[in-house]
């Protein structure tokens, strides 16, 4: 059984820190300071990670093949690809359970 992975490179998926003085300019790290005084700060990608995957599991799920193989083969639980299917899926789309 092949497991579904995504096509974005290894190294786009770990985390770096830096710190913020070394990047961004004088004016705007003050502008950040004024709403997060310090401390470790999470900047998200720009994108959605899973959209390719979450856009399989809904093509193979609107194909008739069953959630508990879906989530076999994403490596999730089948709640969790029920949980994509609703997010991302139109109505029509979704399985009866």
């Amino acid at each position: 059984m092949r497991s579904i992975e995504t096509a974005s490179p290894p190294e786009a998926r770990e985390m770096k820190y830096e710190n913020a003085a070394n990047i961004l300019p004088p004016e705007l790290l003050e502008e950040v300071r004024k709403y997060f005084p310090g401390g470790l700060l999470w900047v998200p990608q720009k994108g959605d990670p899973n959209l390719e995957r979450d856009e399989l599991i809904v093509m193979l799920v609107g194909k008739k093949v069953p959630v508990k193989e879906v989530a076999a083969l994403a490596k999730m639980t089948p709640r969790q690809v029920y949980r994509i299917i609703k997010k991302r899926a139109p109505k029509q789309a979704r399985p009866e359970n």
